[in-house]
């Protein structure tokens, strides 16, 4: 009996020398573990008091964006938390927004190049930065910082209402208002002037309200001047305002100049549009891209487009009695190769 203890267990001896070796594994392997990242949510994430470690700061106060300048965002926290910094245009209105969850706020997940997160575009004007961490109600930072100079955007510009486009409004049955036109009673989505049209399908009803012609003499050409003349590969961008008004429905036409006498005929010319138009069913700014192979044409059409057309349609059967006014606003038109335009 004693011999067969002797070989299940060993001597006393080795016994204690096994047993040393188990404890010191287990010791190993817990500093091991005490070095690592720690598996599942950390306990002071979850249930520790939050503090602020440094305050919100900028690598400037001012910045010209046309320039390639840019601003980081700092802060620190004792612990990772969501955060949202929300930049806002005191002129303009607009908006940019960044969120995380992270203890550190640095280059690496706060810069601002001078997009927007939402229409309209930053100016040259001052701005608000606010620091919020919504689980932390009362708690918020805030600074300051002036645009200089507002992000130069990539794109090929039609036309963006600043200067004095050449544009014929036609109102023929003088359905239109007075605001109609090149205006500002709208905050534009970009600049300060957009194209308005506005009006009731009441004198001759039959859902046409107004339009608007926007010859290439915009930019001192013949024919539209696109990046590309392959049309799926050519994209069309521009925006657009409506007020919240459901009756209304804007078509953007192109048209290709049959003939070769450099102006557009009503009747022999080729006109183009997008299948379903645009449905003024929206409130607000809102950005519209898409290709020139979804208007159909072709790269030969491409090359001699003498004019762009804008109308404003009433939807008569849905309108109630008395008809109601039926609006669109649109900004910064642009064409763009390869990719939609980017905000």
């Amino acid at each position: 009996m004693r011999n067969s203890r002797k070989y299940l267990f060993g001597s006393t001896s080795k016994n204690a020398f096994l047993f040393i070796l188990f404890f010191a594994g287990i010791l190993f392997s817990s500093c091991e573990r005490d070095n690592e990242d720690p598996v599942g949510p950390n306990l002071q994430d979850r249930f520790g008091p939050f503090a602020l470690v440094s305050e919100l700061s900028l690598n400037r106060d001012s910045v010209d964006f046309a320039a390639g300048e840019n601003v980081v965002f700092n802060a620190e926290f004792n612990k990772n938390v969501n955060w949202i910094i929300t930049v806002i245009g005191l002129e303009s209105g607009a908006e940019f927004t960044i969120e995380g969850f992270s203890r550190m706020i640095n280059s690496e997940n706060a810069v601002w190049t001078g997009r927007t997160s939402e229409l309209p575009f930053f100016k040259a004007e001052p701005c608000s930065v606010e620091l919020i961490v919504p689980e932390e109600g009362d708690f918020m930072e805030t600074a300051e910082v002036t645009v200089l100079e507002p992000r130069v955007y990539s794109g090929s510009l039609y036309t963006d209402f600043e200067e004095n486009p050449a544009i014929n409004i036609v109102n023929p049955e003088f359905e239109l208002t007075g605001n109609s036109g090149i205006s500002s009673v709208i905050t534009p989505a970009q600049g300060d002037f957009i194209l308005l049209l506005e009006g009731t399908d009441n004198v001759v009803p039959n859902y046409f309200v107004g339009l608007a012609e926007l010859s290439p003499q915009i930019n001192g050409n013949e024919y539209v001047q696109f990046p590309t003349t392959v049309p799926k590969n050519l994209y069309f961008n521009f925006f657009m305002y409506n007020d919240g008004r459901p009756h209304g429905v804007a078509v953007i036409q192109f048209h290709f100049d049959s003939n070769d006498n450099g102006v557009f005929d009503d009747g022999p010319d080729q006109t183009f549009q997008l299948e379903g138009d645009y449905p003024l069913d929206f409130t607000g700014w809102r950005k519209f891209s898409h290709t020139m192979a979804d208007v159909g044409i072709s790269q030969a059409q491409l090359e001699k487009v003498v004019m762009i057309r804008v109308l404003l349609i009433s939807i008569r059967d849905t309108q109630p009695s008395p008809k109601l006014e039926v609006q669109l606003g649109l900004d910064y038109i642009t064409f763009t190769t390869g990719a939609p335009f980017q905000l």
